[in-house]
């Protein structure tokens, strides 16, 4: 529960396209949206004496990122040595030569030496971005609802009863029935699908099919094989594409359809996939499918298609939509708040926003990230300092009484640069642990069984990814052949930043 709180500003809700230029989003202690009105409104009963917190930017719901890889996300982008032609399938570029020793091994050895650290780590680096839910947290020893941001695969608002699944590798002969009676019930299930451009990976698509996977809830990530006449055949039945252009240019040289898939009658939702081939967050990757679709689509999708994208669509393809993805009476308070710099359209301000422009985001009302200013408006105990890039913010990661809650970001660094310079010394304390049955958070890899292979402790972990997206990732995108110059124009978007 938290205390009565209300947020002045530009409200851009996604409701019914309804903005509200002096607006106010009240929050209840319940950690719902009570009232959205103009601020000269009456408020609602019970917000008599409410903290009233003008911010002074635009307030937008949380961004919902729809496929991850977080225990990638602690790595820098990846171009596999020797290789100057896109790939044409998801199948090779992980036999490249370079790719246990840059990605596979030191991802799933800093997951198990420092799981809980790293866990905290690339959730600040997404809340960073705006975001308030991710997918891909999926492998985790110890799963439980929200460390930071909401954990796709584990929300259950509290009701204990989960409903979303998925899996990031292809489905054994076993899985399929499990898994379609799961869709039959109502519940999503987000799966991997047709990635690269090779023709043959139509296949995949028409696996699911015949399985019978083609319902509503069911999310398809990547789908970039598959074409017009495809999408054509699969859109009456209402499912959803999740797109993510960064990594498959960076991979591929191409990307998905989502005009054809739109038009056919799928549902587009973004996500911003890993960081070794991907923006560092959801706000970044928004600045891509706008790119993509200035460059390549004609503008087929307007400024607010592209905003619903990372707000409405998700939350809706997970049948979520009376919860999360908008800002309207009853549902989550999960919001974030940037710079108003756009004041003629409100999506062309959310796509323009960076790092720099993130203000405050607030997940059931409480806040976790923000400026100096607006945290202290909030009046949220136990914030601290954070350095992104050049910026000054607050971070707030403990929260009394809430499992797991309990790890400043002091705390969170030292845990994994502890990690990071002595992992043999890490291992043998972690084995100590399980002898005494108290093994701590473990962040699995995807892997059919990480916990079968040997964690190598020997293996070069290379510093943390940096927090945003600065100077050394687009010298990074511009020395990088595989996406054939496609994504230079990008830097573009971040020119003004001092970051």
């Amino acid at each position: 529960m938290i205390e009565p709180i209300v947020f002045l500003g530009r409200l851009v809700t996604f409701d019914d396209g309804k903005v509200i230029d002096d607006g106010a989003l009240y929050v209840g202690a319940d950690e719902t949206i009570a009232a959205v009105q103009k601020a000269s409104d009456p408020a609602p009963e019970g917000f008599d004496g409410a903290r009233r917190v003008k911010t002074g930017g635009a307030i937008y719901p949380g961004l919902i990122d729809l496929h991850g890889h977080m225990v990638y996300n602690c790595l820098s982008l990846w171009s596999p040595a020797g290789i100057t032609k896109p790939y044409v399938s998801r199948y090779e570029w992980p036999d490249a030569d370079d790719y246990e020793k840059r990605i596979s091994d030191p991802a799933n050895a800093l997951g198990a030496l420092a799981g809980k650290a790293l866990l905290k780590y690339v959730e600040v680096k997404a809340v960073i971005g705006g975001t308030t839910a991710v997918q891909g947290s999926a492998k985790m020893a110890y799963p439980y609802e929200g460390w930071l941001v909401r954990n796709v695969e584990y929300e259950t608002f509290k009701t204990k009863k989960k409903s979303v699944y998925q899996s990031a590798l292809p489905l054994k002969k076993d899985e399929w029935e499990k898994d379609k009676t799961r869709l039959e019930d109502g519940k999503a299930f987000i799966y991997h699908l047709a990635e690269g451009t090779k023709s043959d990976l139509v296949g995949e698509y028409t696996k699911v099919r015949t399985e019978g996977f083609l319902h509503p809830t069911f999310g398809a990530i990547h789908c970039t094989a598959l074409d017009k006449s495809t999408f054509e055949e699969w859109g009456p039945h209402h499912s959803s594409v999740i797109w993510s252009p960064f990594s498959n240019l960076w991979l591929y040289g191409d990307t998905t359809k989502v005009d054809e898939a739109t038009k056919a009658g799928l549902r587009v939702c973004l996500g911003a996939d890993w960081s070794p081939s991907g923006s560092k967050n959801l706000l970044g990757e928004l600045k891509v499918a706008d790119l993509w679709n200035k460059k390549h689509l004609k503008k087929k999708f307007s400024d607010q298609q592209l905003c619903e994208m990372a707000t409405a669509n998700p939350a809706d393809a997970l049948s979520w939509g009376d919860k999360l993805g908008r800002l309207k009476v009853g549902l989550r308070a999960d919001i974030l708040v940037t710079t108003d710099r756009v004041k003629s359209n409100p999506y062309r301000n959310l796509i323009e926003s960076i790092e720099r422009d993130v203000l405050l985001v607030a997940i059931n009302g409480q806040p976790f990230y923000g400026t100096t200013e607006l945290i202290g408006a909030t009046g949220a105990a136990n914030s601290e300092a954070i350095q992104v890039g050049s910026l000054h913010r607050r971070i707030i990661l403990i929260y009394p009484g809430v499992k797991e809650a309990d790890m400043s970001w002091k705390e969170v660094k030292e845990d994994i640069n502890e990690a990071t310079d002595d992992p043999v010394k890490r291992y043998l304390e972690i084995e100590k642990l399980h002898e005494v049955g108290k093994p701590p958070a473990w962040l699995m890899t995807d892997k059919d069984d990480p916990t079968g292979k040997e964690i190598s402790v020997t293996v070069d972990i290379p510093p943390l990814d940096p927090l945003n997206h600065n100077s050394a990732y687009f010298k990074a995108i511009e020395a990088s052949p595989l996406h054939e110059g496609k994504l230079d124009p990008l830097e573009r978007y971040y020119e003004s930043s001092s970051a």
